[in-house]
């Protein structure tokens, strides 16, 4: 379905913050550094999750496990 005119006036307005916002980030190195840290924390913690997941998904009730 099509967006409507004013949900592509409200995600370019969106859009525009969002970078202006990453450029902000950029030119400031400790706080780069900081977002850097907790994406890499968050990318271990998902990676747990998903290790997690991946063993329900496998699991088969009534079979032995290897």
């Amino acid at each position: 379905m099509p967006k409507s005119k004013d949900e592509l006036k409200w995600q370019a307005e969106s859009d525009a913050s969002t970078m202006a916002q990453y450029q902000e980030i950029l030119g400031d190195k400790a706080r780069m550094n900081r977002a850097i840290k907790v994406a890499e924390q968050r990318a271990r913690d998902l990676n747990k999750r998903a290790a997690a997941m991946q063993s329900v998904a496998k699991f088969r009730p009534g079979t032995k496990k290897k």
